[in-house]
This record gives structure tokens, C-alpha cells and sequence, in this order.
């Protein structure tokens, strides 16, 4: 498989999640799902000692508006369960760059 055969794939793979799978998910559960991924992404980032809050950037925004109509409301349900406190501030910050 060559390198763009390989990017061709994963692009594929990506768009039949959202196209698929992630519009058959329920509420709650694309609220676990935004939990969870950004979770994972903030703690990630985190442990390697960069900044938690650089995933977040208006092009991410802009995506997830795409990707999920409700994005503002089902995003704000998943991070009153983040089990820390999320930096609004700085989220909205980075969203507006």
C-alpha cells in the first residue's frame, strides 16, 4: 500500500464514522463519545508536558459544528463530566483563533 493509498484509507475510514456511525449514535452516547475523545486528547497532551487546551483551535470548531448540528450543547453536557475543571476561558479562546 502506498503513502497515499494508506491516506486515502484513512480519510475513508474517518468520513464513514461520521457519515455512518456517529449519526446513529444517540445523545447520550455522542456525549460520551465528545467526553471521551476529548479526554483522552487533553490528558494526552497533558502527560507529555505540552499545552492540554492545543487541541482546540476554530478549524476543530468549525469541524465539529459540521459533524454534530447540537456540538454546543451535547460539548457542554460532556465536560460537566470531565472530572476536572474545564477551562471555558481558554476553551472559547483557542476556538476564536
Amino acid at each position: 500500500m502506498t503513502d497515499k493509498d494508506f491516506l486515502k484509507k484513512i480519510i475513508d475510514d474517518q468520513n464513514k464514522f461520521w457519515l455512518e456511525e456517529y449519526t446513529k449514535l444517540n445523545r447520550q452516547e455522542k456525549v460520551k463519545y465528545w467526553l471521551a475523545t476529548t479526554h483522552k486528547g487533553m490528558r494526552t497532551q497533558g502527560e507529555s508536558f505540552a499545552d492540554e487546551y492545543s487541541e482546540f483551535s476554530k478549524k476543530w470548531y468549525d469541524h465539529a459544528n459540521v459533524v454534530e448540528p447540537d456540538f454546543d450543547s451535547i460539548f457542554k453536557e460532556a465536560m460537566n463530566d470531565i472530572g476536572f475543571e474545564f477551562d471555558w476561558e481558554e476553551y472559547n479562546k483557542r476556538i476564536q483563533e
